[in-house]
């Protein structure tokens, strides 16, 4: 029998989009449940219909081949019901962890803490950001922060999670610089006591941005985790998470990012440093598009296209 069918997915999507929902569907089970949802007509023609078309407007602005039909399957499962499968996953046990988590870098990481000098998890909007934030902490970093509107801490990728697996929160009430300052005041603290700290590089809030071509797009990336990187020891380590149609997740934590010589202007090292992301980023998105967060890729759509010698 098929959880998921054309004239109930509505109503399974709120249900999975639920604390009970993360906590009592079997992984495997839900995961295959969605596959053989997102492996019809109906959702390829209909349901997803605006989705293939982004897709396919993306890729008509690349320097890149690729094949559409291959990467739809890929898009499906990225973009549907994430929040389900972050929660799922805050109640797994070891097996599941071992069966599902395709980790690699992990040693990496676990390098850089036990400095004692502080780590930040540089995440992004590609894949499947969300399952950053129940994972270091279910593998036992229970000093794992990360930095959330006030608004959106009654989030499902928050409140859904098993009580062990949750992160421990900054929060700040508005876009505004002075929360702005707050908030990295406060990570900066969190990481000179030798902690973890969470934050998205390609997010466009922000007090100061460094303008790159990126894919042939005039875009700002804001140097928030550069700055707290030179403020304190931290080593900083992009990570990125992508979902298999099987339903298992690759968590790729990669080398941290250089500094820069102590010698050098402090800006000339942010610029240094963001410079490594976006090009770490942009390689995915060139690569991988189909992982791309819909609304980010739409929002590059409509940034004036310029041209670069």
């Amino acid at each position: 029998m098929r959880l998921i069918t054309p004239k109930n997915s509505k109503r399974i999507v709120k249900f999975l989009n639920t604390p009970a929902a993360g906590k009592y569907i079997p992984y495997g089970w839900g995961s295959n449940q969605i596959l053989q949802f997102l492996d019809s007509d109906y959702v390829r023609n209909k349901q997803f219909k605006s989705r293939v078309l982004l897709l396919k407007e993306f890729l008509s602005n690349i320097d890149k081949q690729h094949s559409m039909n291959d990467m739809l399957p890929d898009l499906f499962v990225s973009s549907f019901v994430k929040a389900w499968r972050a929660m799922a996953i805050s109640h797994f046990n070891k097996k599941a962890v071992n069966q599902y988590l395709n980790i690699s870098g992990l040693d990496k990481f676990e390098r850089s803490y036990k400095k004692n000098k502080g780590v930040i998890v540089l995440n992004s909007h590609w894949g499947l950001a969300e399952t950053a934030i129940p994972f270091f902490p279910l593998i036992g970093y229970n000093d794992f922060y990360t930095v959330v509107r006030e608004k959106g801490t009654d989030s499902m990728k928050f409140v859904g999670l098993k009580k062990d697996a949750q992160p421990k929160l900054i929060i700040f009430k508005d876009h505004s610089n002075a929360e702005l300052f707050k908030s990295l005041y406060k990570a900066r603290d969190v990481l000179k006591n030798g902690h973890i700290f969470h934050i998205l590089g390609d997010g466009y809030h922000g007090k100061s941005s460094v303008d790159m071509n990126f894919l042939g797009r005039i875009r700002g990336f804001r140097g928030s985790f550069a700055e707290l990187g030179l403020s304190t020891e931290a080593a900083i380590h992009p990570i990125f998470m992508s979902v298999q149609n099987n339903g298992t997740i690759d968590i790729e934590i990669l080398d941290a990012i250089d500094k820069g010589e102590e010698v050098m202007d402090r800006q000339d090292r942010i610029i240094h440093m963001v410079k490594q992301y976006k090009s770490l980023l942009e390689d995915r998105w060139a690569n991988y598009p189909q992982h791309i967060n819909l609304g980010f890729m739409e929002k590059y759509l409509r940034q004036v296209h310029q041209n670069f010698e």
